[in-house]
């Protein structure tokens, strides 16, 4: 893990946060469910109040994604500037939620964090 990269403090999820500059890359692994989904909250405001530039969610490692997860991007992009919020993913069981409520107008989803930082 680099000098800028520290795991955050959960435990129905994993998160890491690797600092890019101006930019924080969150990679979150696990369920985002009904009952997880208050700690996603917690890990993603702890996150804005680094004041990133742009906040990159990965959420490759995300097995399950409900609703409450949707909300939690959803209020982290208000509270962000337009297009500062991007989501990396690969898998229909988080890019299928964003696609389907239409949040994917308003938050960039790329398949790879590389790519989301180069937005």
């Amino acid at each position: 893990m680099s000098p800028s990269s520290r795991d955050l403090p959960a435990t129905e999820l994993a998160a890491t946060l690797d600092w890019r500059g101006e930019c924080a890359v969150l990679s979150v692994a696990g369920e985002i469910d009904l009952l997880s989904a208050p700690e996603f909250e917690e890990v993603v405001g702890s996150v804005l109040a680094g004041r990133p530039e742009v906040l990159v969610v990965d959420l490759r490692g995300v097995t399950f994604f409900c609703s409450a997860g949707l909300q939690v991007l959803a209020a982290a992009h208000r509270k962000l500037a337009e297009r500062a919020l991007r989501v990396v993913s690969d898998s229909p069981v988080t890019s299928g939620p964003l696609t389907t409520t239409g949040l994917d107008t308003w938050i960039g989803v790329h398949p790879t964090v590389d790519e989301a930082l180069r937005t």
